[in-house]
């Protein structure tokens, strides 16, 4: 029987702020297995944990990531009450407790962030991810040891194998719309693991729906901002087919 495991996406952000250190802890507090994030850098070069390009819509501040500096960075408020966290700090909160999940919203950070996961000692814990490939490209060549997911989100004719050689990827994440037994059994035939991530504005019962769809179709890891939820519906799911 596949195991199947509890995803946070950008922490538990419907229990906190998302991407800060109070979301990633929530989202430990839920057994969360990996803890996906976004990463951007700052105008003076430091890697920080945000999702926007810029920090109008998550903070009391405006303007691009990439011309605040730390400094400006670390005056703002994620909702109102938590700070902007360095990836430096991330690791540091997550370290020995969940597995990470990085996404590259950058496309020239993959050697400064790799850079970091190395001084951190953490490469075994960590999966890079990325709508651009060439990160993935880029990681592979400087650390091919490093885990690396590519993203299969609209819906098409899936190449695993293409994916794992040109990108060496041991994860494929999907959407809802995606996760098709054909393409569940497609990566996992070739070793790969499966995520998929699905919106937090559905009642429980809508979310349980769409659980057992992918549960059935092959997913192995579920991501949202209410892990909490996801602990409840593989207890229940596994309930179901015992």
């Amino acid at each position: 029987m596949q195991t199947l495991r509890i995803g946070a996406h950008r922490g538990a952000m419907c229990h906190a702020p998302e991407n800060t250190l109070a979301a990633f802890e929530k989202a430990i507090a839920f057994d969360t297995y990996r803890i996906e994030f976004d990463v951007r850098r700052s105008r003076d070069c430091e890697i920080v944990v945000m999702h926007d390009a810029t920090v109008d819509r998550t903070t009391d501040g405006t303007g691009k990531v990439a011309d605040l500096t730390l400094e400006g960075l670390r005056q703002l408020k994620v909702g109102g009450s938590e700070p902007i966290p360095t990836f430096r700090e991330t690791l540091n909160c997550i370290r020995g407790r969940s597995l990470l999940l990085v996404e590259l919203k950058d496309s020239d950070i993959t050697d400064q962030v790799v850079d970091l996961i190395k001084a951190a000692d953490m490469i075994d814990v960590c999966t890079l991810s990325s709508f651009d490939e060439d990160c993935l490209r880029r990681a592979k060549e400087i650390c091919p040891e490093l885990s690396r997911a590519a993203f299969f989100v609209k819906p098409g004719t899936l190449d695993v194998q293409d994916k794992i050689n040109n990108l060496g990827i041991d994860m494929l994440i999907v959407w809802p719309q995606t996760a098709t037994p054909e393409h569940s059994a497609q990566a996992r035939q070739n070793g790969l693991q499966v995520r998929c991530g699905y919106p937090d504005n559905m009642s429980y019962e809508e979310s349980y729906d769409l659980f057992k769809r992918l549960a059935d179709a092959g997913v192995d890891e579920y991501s949202c901002g209410r892990p909490d939820w996801i602990g409840r519906m593989i207890e229940a799911y596994e309930r179901k087919i015992d």
